[in-house]
């Protein structure tokens, strides 16, 4: 963090299904900056796994052509400078990736970039292994720093599947557009669908 000049990071691993593990958060503006991603389907650190390369975005407020509108818009508001987003590699596969923020906008250079992939190079077994082994626990702990793996997420896109007979990337989508529309966190509604406070009727969806 101190070595290349950021403000926080996010580490997330992505599962061969597209199951989002978040496995390390440094401050909650990285925190929720990662959520929004997650429950936006869209953002810098998603299009970094697409493309296999980072996404340099040294200044949010100039942004003028977007891939990911909506993130650009809630990221500036939360007072985001500038992200970077790099892909994490395990030989040839990508398993996950490495946002980094500021508050600020902050240029760079070869230097930056290769510390950065560096970094992300370092983190990936470490993040993959830590990923696995919340995943075989019945819970894991949350703090700022390490929020929870969205485990109850992967169970509400399951009760959904089963209430509306949908596929899984349709059923979280569908989770995806209650959470969106009614301007709640993804976290809180798979929560309610997990503890059946929600429930998805297949007669009025």
């Amino acid at each position: 963090m101190t070595a290349l000049d950021v403000s926080g990071a996010a580490i997330s691993v992505i599962g061969e299904h597209g199951n989002q593990s978040t496995v390390c958060v440094s401050g909650r503006l990285a925190g929720r900056l990662d959520a929004l991603q997650f429950e936006l389907g869209e953002g810098p650190g998603l299009q970094a796994l697409t493309t296999r390369s980072p996404v340099l975005c040294s200044d949010l407020a100039h942004v003028s052509d977007s891939a990911w509108p909506v993130f650009l818009g809630a990221a500036r508001e939360l007072g985001v400078g500038a992200i970077f987003s790099f892909p994490m590699m395990l030989g040839t596969a990508v398993v996950g990736v490495v946002d980094l923020i500021t508050t600020t906008p902050r240029p760079v250079d070869a230097e930056f970039i290769s510390r950065a992939q560096a970094l992300t190079r370092d983190v990936a077994l470490t993040a993959v292994e830590r990923a696995l082994s919340a995943a075989q626990q019945h819970s894991s702990p949350e703090s700022d720093q390490s929020p929870a793996l969205r485990r109850e997420v992967h169970q509400a896109t399951g009760i959904i599947i089963s209430q509306l007979a949908l596929s899984a990337p349709d059923a979280f989508a569908r989770l995806q557009a209650h959470a969106f529309s009614t301007g709640r966190s993804i976290d809180d509604v798979a929560r309610d669908i997990v503890t059946r406070v929600l429930e998805f009727d297949p007669l009025t969806e």
